[in-house]
């Protein structure tokens, strides 16, 4: 890797790991360890994880949400979570996040998840165009992606707003709940 490769990539990790933005209603900040209970009840709740995944043992999303807790190294495939609050509450909403789905193409994939009180408000949409004006202009990817199981109109509908347009749709791609899903994929090219 050159040097200025190298320094961009540090650059990038490092205003990730310091990552505190606002917007008129939400506080969006890297995901820490004041975070991890609330993630937790998000992730064991079938409800709001039924177009995600199946349920996991209480163990493994435990691990799992620790370990976003932790510095993102930037690595391939590596999550990391920020966490969103109400600025003049600062009750947690629930998350927007993002990974490298592949360096040597340079695509970012983006994706969120809100507690169900919180459905249906803007904030997911607001949260997430925050987290996108941010990788398009701090990390500059030639692409953003996002998936999502068909039936998540709540969730194809942000990616519209967010100027995504659906490149494909896979058959039977999820198995959420002993059942096969269509998966959709919608992208943005940034440069």
């Amino acid at each position: 890797m050159s040097d200025e490769k190298l320094k961009t990539t540090e650059l990038i990790i490092t205003s990730i790991n310091q990552f505190n933005q606002q917007t008129d209603r939400l506080s969006i900040i890297k995901f820490s360890e004041h975070d991890i209970e609330f993630n937790m009840q998000h992730e064991m709740n079938p409800i709001i994880m039924r177009y995600i995944r199946d349920p996991i043992p209480i163990e493994e999303a435990q691990k799992k949400t620790e370990k976003c807790a932790q510095k993102w190294s930037g690595e391939d495939q590596e999550w990391t979570l920020f966490a969103v609050r109400l600025i003049n509450s600062n009750d947690y909403l629930g998350m927007v996040c993002f990974r490298y789905e592949s360096i040597e193409n340079d695509t970012v994939e983006m994706g969120w998840r809100f507690g169900l009180e919180h459905h249906g408000k803007g904030y997911a949409t607001e949260a997430a165009r925050c987290l996108l004006d941010f990788i398009k202009s701090a990390i500059k990817p030639h692409k953003v992606v996002a998936y999502c199981v068909t039936e998540n109109t709540a969730s194809s509908n942000i990616m519209t707003k967010l100027g995504m347009q659906q490149e494909a749709q896979l058959r039977q791609f999820s198995k959420l709940d002993g059942r096969w899903h269509d998966e959709a994929i919608f992208g943005l090219i940034v440069n």
